[in-house]
């Protein structure tokens, strides 16, 4: 069986992109969809690789990918031969879950297709060193995502304390601003 490395260098080189944000993220950390991807196609432009295709999961969380269709799909097509490599703008937008990071990189591994990180820069899953450096990354990504959690939660707690509500607009109404702030 031919090396990642073997078979990659010699075929055109196909891309999936894979861009997530969940809306808490975006709100807190400005990086939208839309930069993740033109940062990403903008890369392969410059290396002269073909993007597949970009897979979308937008408002989603990196909790677990069972609720993610573009991760799903992603990983399908990964199966189906389409593409080489899977790019992404940081490593914890393909999981903010230790385990199924790990499984997501042995599913690309099987199928030698290369994993890199735009902002973590090159790392080889099929390394010692590589292994080591990816599980580190995804432990701080899970904490990460704890914390956030851990600091929403405070964050409703506190607001319900004061008597304020936590939840979206009650249906069949509207928010609307008033200039006194009573409503």
């Amino acid at each position: 069986m031919m090396k990642r490395k073997e078979l990659y260098e010699n075929e055109v080189k196909y891309v999936g992109i894979y861009a997530r944000v969940s809306t808490e993220e975006q709100a807190e950390q400005g990086y939208s969809i839309e930069a993740q991807i033109t940062t990403l196609r903008n890369l392969c432009k410059a290396e002269q690789k073909v993007v597949f295709k970009e897979y979308v999961d937008a408002g989603i969380s990196g909790k677990t990918i069972e609720k993610r269709p573009a991760m799903k799909q992603l990983l399908r097509d990964v199966e189906a031969g389409k593409i080489q490599e899977v790019l992404v703008w940081k490593l914890d937008r393909i999981s903010r879950k230790m385990s199924d990071l790990l499984q997501i990189v042995e599913h690309l591994n099987r199928y030698n297709v290369k994993f890199r990180s735009y902002s973590e820069k090159d790392f080889d899953t099929e390394t010692a060193s590589g292994k080591l450096n990816i599980q580190m990354l995804g432990v701080i990504a899970e904490f990460q995502r704890n914390t956030i959690v851990e600091n929403v939660k405070m964050g409703m707690k506190q607001r319900a304390r004061k008597g304020k509500w936590n939840g979206g607009t009650v249906l069949g109404y509207d928010v609307v601003e008033v200039e006194n702030g009573r409503g």
